[in-house]
């Protein structure tokens, strides 16, 4: 594996709203790159957020002005984002609920948002109550991301959004984040099988009995051969030296049941799984602790996970990561992720440009 070019998909520093997380990627027939995410925001927690799309008609050396996809009542955050074919995308996204910023998170508006925030919230009196309860969303998107179809509900979500697997099926597995959400604090599976119109409940993914649900967060899915699903979850292991690592569980039978989960011993996390051509996979997540930075590591066509490892990107500070990647018709691998930019305060998108060989 090798860094073959470093770059940037967004970079703003004109703007008190620069800050802007959490991208996710897909790659049309044509080799065109899309990168969503989270931007015009002052900070990691705001309640400005709106969802961005760039795209990348080179290979990534520049990309468009930004359009924008999602901006609602509320502070859109950790958009996913997957190709379906003929021009047609599915995005998924979620919100906080009002009374989070109104009531739990008084001290991370003052901190990151200042009297702007404060004076933002004071207005959420005047959301719609059934926006106001936020929650996990879907939509279709159309011509490339040029039209968007009705938002829709579903009870989980996870940062980087479902897989297509290899039958067409849109798999989703995520956790069930708030009190509106059938299923709080819970990790259940989400088939579409007529192109993300609608989905269905198929199975729950218990955790480990002796861990309760603040322990695992954002997971994300591959499909290996054989059918296996490979699921990796964000996981806050209070006994592990790494503490920010990754658990692993998998699937044989399309979803319906998981594995006893394991252990990776990764330092870092969340993770995100990119198939490769070659049956083989693109791990790659963020490390916050020194040597702060983006790695990767490959995983066998069986969805074993490699012991070698590379830092994709070196970063300033812990405020960093959900890198996301695509293969590109080359055979090269390119990864979004978020960090800061040299010396800027807030964050922006950047990516890598690296080889598996």
């Amino acid at each position: 594996m090798k860094i073959i070019r470093q770059g940037i998909v967004s970079r703003k520093t004109d703007s008190f709203f620069s800050y802007q997380a959490w991208p996710t990627a897909c790659i049309d027939e044509n080799g065109v790159i899309y990168v969503v995410a989270s931007a015009c925001r002052m900070g990691h927690v705001c309640p400005f957020g709106k969802i961005l799309m760039y795209k990348s008609r080179d290979g990534g050396r520049t990309f468009s002005l930004p359009s924008i996809v999602q901006d609602g009542w509320l502070d859109d955050r950790d958009p996913g984002i997957i190709y379906l074919g003929d021009g047609k995308m599915l995005l998924t996204r979620c919100s906080h609920p009002a009374e989070r910023y109104e009531k739990d998170f008084a001290d991370w508006l003052h901190s990151d948002s200042g009297n702007a925030g404060t004076a933002l919230v004071s207005h959420y009196g005047e959301i719609p109550d059934d926006v106001r309860r936020g929650g996990c969303f879907y939509r279709l998107l159309y011509d490339y991301g040029e039209k968007a179809g009705e938002e829709k509900r579903i009870p989980v979500h996870s940062t980087h959004g479902p897989i297509l697997l290899k039958d067409g099926t849109i798999f989703y597995l995520g956790k069930g984040l708030f009190p509106c959400d059938e299923n709080e604090g819970h990790f259940s599976a989400y088939v579409s099988r007529d192109g993300g119109e609608t989905f269905e409940k198929l199975s729950d993914c218990p955790f480990p009995d002796e861990y309760n649900s603040d322990t695992f967060h954002e997971v994300h899915c591959g499909e290996f051969e054989g059918g296996r699903i490979v699921a990796l979850f964000r996981s806050h292991l209070i006994e592990d030296d790494h503490y920010f690592t990754i658990m692993k569980t998998y699937s044989d039978d399309g979803g319906k049941t998981w594995s006893k989960w394991e252990k990776t011993g990764i330092c870092g996390s969340p993770p995100h799984i990119c198939s490769l051509a070659d049956g083989r996979a693109a791990l790659t997540y963020g490390r916050r602790i020194p040597p702060y930075g983006i790695y990767a590591r490959l995983m066998t066509p069986s969805g074993e996970i490699g012991d070698e490892e590379i830092m994709l990107a070196q970063c300033r500070d812990n405020d960093i990561g959900y890198p996301a990647s695509v293969q590109l018709p080359d055979g090269t691998v390119f990864t979004a992720y978020y960090s800061k930019y040299g010396d800027d305060k807030r964050a922006s998108i950047l990516y890598s440009l690296w080889s598996t060989d």
